[in-house]
């Protein structure tokens, strides 16, 4: 049962955040018709629209896989980084030439960083309830 949920924590991130990248392209088609469509390269302002949502979406895939690993969680980032860099890899490869090259490159240095990023917030401390962070002036 181990291995199934350590293998679930990077599919399920990976898929999550690919999910929301695909999801966030009809919303952009609906904002800006006309601007972001197939076979059409869309204006530079979409482009770094869409890269902070996959940023968003990469730091929530972070925090899940994390969630999710039984164990070493450490180990479960470091395998959704190697996943997500290899395909990111083939698909720079597979729309050179249909793309700008710069967005690619973004979006392979944004997702280990964004990854890193949702890691720190799960393994951040957390106070409990009845200790405030703020102490009282004597």
């Amino acid at each position: 049962m181990r291995v199934l949920r350590s293998v679930a924590s990077v599919v399920v991130s990976y898929v999550v955040v690919y999910g929301i990248v695909m999801l966030s392209d009809p919303v952009l088609t609906h904002f800006f018709p006309g601007q972001y469509v197939a076979g059409k390269v869309p204006p530079t302002f979409l482009l770094w629209t869409s890269t902070a949502i996959f940023a968003a979406a990469s730091i929530l895939g972070g925090w899940l896989c994390t969630v999710i690993a039984p164990s070493r969680p450490g180990v479960h980032l470091l395998s959704l980084f190697a996943v997500g860099e290899a395909l990111g890899l083939f698909f720079t490869w597979r729309m050179w030439g249909q793309w700008p090259h710069w967005h690619s490159f973004v979006w392979l240095a944004v997702w280990p960083v964004c990854l890193w990023i949702g890691g720190l917030i799960r393994r951040s401390p957390q106070l409990p309830p009845s200790v405030s962070p703020i102490q009282p002036v004597s």
